[in-house]
């Protein structure tokens, strides 16, 4: 794998942060489409929104809090309000508003002091400029230069995340100087162009370094398997906590199990997971997503080394079980384990093995790496089988999924 797309790699888990004067409405990021608020109401609304208590460092701090390695931020979304400077191209943006900063600025700062690494989401859909139904080929110009905006102004990118092709036929777009725009200046920057909901997994173009999986499991790809002669590129599933991207009034919250169970299914094939968050005007997270970011984070913590520098190997599992590798090490990834106590406090232990094939190195260590308590197996290298005990978690624990971590000869 190319050496910049290994390194994204190895990031695993990021936060994507749809923030925008539609956090005033708390009804979405669609709220000015989908919620039918009057065109010039929006825009009004838009440059009169006193952001003055917008803090970067708790859009870090969240990210920290969950383990996350990078953050993507949304510099202009669907509404065409623009929260970087965009130097005269537009009146429609952060600089014109009472307080006039440069909230692209201050996020990309904030980032690299706190060894973040930014990625830049910029729509391609735009709902307010005029030339998007009136003269698009202008539009694409307006596009390309606001892009080139960002990549000389702002330092080293990690990528850019474009969002709305899928609003018009695929060869009405010139994405080739959308992407070259990029390449010239932040050669090392990852590109996305998210196919939606309805093309998951999509490679559209020779430029592309990671296609996308929005609120659905990595299928038909896996990390490292390419046609000859075809580039590799990497996958990442864009993931909600609730059913919004932007803040709303929505507390259908989804469950510990179901955002593991989608973070460890991307790495299964070797994808990332970018994990969608309510942030408030301020720059902060309502209760409810803190104490998930927060319950994420000592997950993570357990299980960092098999998380971030471990891919797929050849070894198998069953149903949700399977395994990674790293260098010598192997790490297996354990599914609906029960915690152990007396049969009057809880339901009966975990019994049999989870079985993986396809193991061929005698192991000469095994232990779990949530308690570093040794782990009880058997394997059959004649075979190339490896079985696992199903140990339930100890009383006063359960952290859903547990990772036994291997070490080989």
């Amino acid at each position: 794998m190319e050496k910049r797309l290994r390194a994204f790699q190895q990031r695993s888990l990021g936060l994507f942060i749809h923030y925008g004067p539609y956090v005033q409405y708390e009804s979405g990021e669609w709220a000015y489409e989908l919620c039918r608020i009057a065109p010039k109401e929006y825009e009004k609304k838009a440059l009169s929104c006193d952001y003055s208590s917008f803090d970067a460092e708790k859009i870090v701090a969240a990210a920290k809090s969950c383990g996350a390695k990078y953050v993507t931020f949304t510099t202009r979304h669907h509404d065409g309000f623009s929260l970087y400077d965009t130097r005269g191209l537009s009146e429609y943006d952060i600089m014109h508003t009472p307080n006039g900063r440069d909230l692209v600025r201050e996020f990309a700062d904030a980032c690299r002091r706190n060894d973040i690494l930014p990625f830049f989401y910029h729509t391609t859909l735009d709902w307010h400029h005029p030339d998007f139904e009136n003269d698009f080929s202008k539009y694409q110009q307006y596009l390309c230069d606001s892009v080139r905006i960002l990549c000389e102004n702002y330092g080293p990118v990690g990528g850019f995340w474009f969002d709305g092709n899928w609003s018009k036929p695929e060869d009405a777009w010139d994405v080739d100087s959308l992407y070259q725009t990029i390449r010239r200046s932040q050669p090392e920057a990852i590109i996305i162009n998210n196919t939606g909901l309805h093309a998951q997994g999509a490679f559209t173009h020779p430029e592309i370094d990671c296609v996308t999986f929005e609120q659905g499991t990595p299928q038909g790809w896996r990390s490292g398997q390419t046609q000859p002669g075809q580039k590799e590129y990497m996958g990442e599933m864009c993931y909600t906590l609730c059913w919004h991207w932007g803040i709303a009034q929505d507390i259908n919250i989804k469950s510990m199990r179901e955002v593991l169970d989608a973070y460890t299914a991307c790495r299964r094939v070797g994808g990332n997971f970018l994990l969608g968050i309510f942030t408030r005007l301020d720059g902060s997270q309502p209760l409810l997503h803190q104490g998930y970011l927060e319950a994420i984070g000592q997950w993570v913590k357990h299980n960092e080394e098999a998380l971030f520098d471990a891919v797929p190997g050849k070894a198998t599992g069953f149903g949700k079980d399977f395994m990674l590798e790293a260098g010598s090490k192997r790490y297996a990834f354990i599914h609906d384990l029960s915690t152990s106590g007396d049969h009057h406090v809880l339901p009966g232990a975990n019994k049999g093995y989870s079985c993986f094939e396809h193991v061929t190195e005698p192991i000469k260590n095994a232990y779990w790496l949530d308690s570093k308590t040794p782990v009880a197996y058997t394997q059959d290298l004649e075979n190339e089988r490896l079985f696992i005990k199903m140990e339930p978690f100890s009383y006063g624990r359960n952290w859903i999924i547990r990772v036994a971590a291997f070490e080989t000869e």
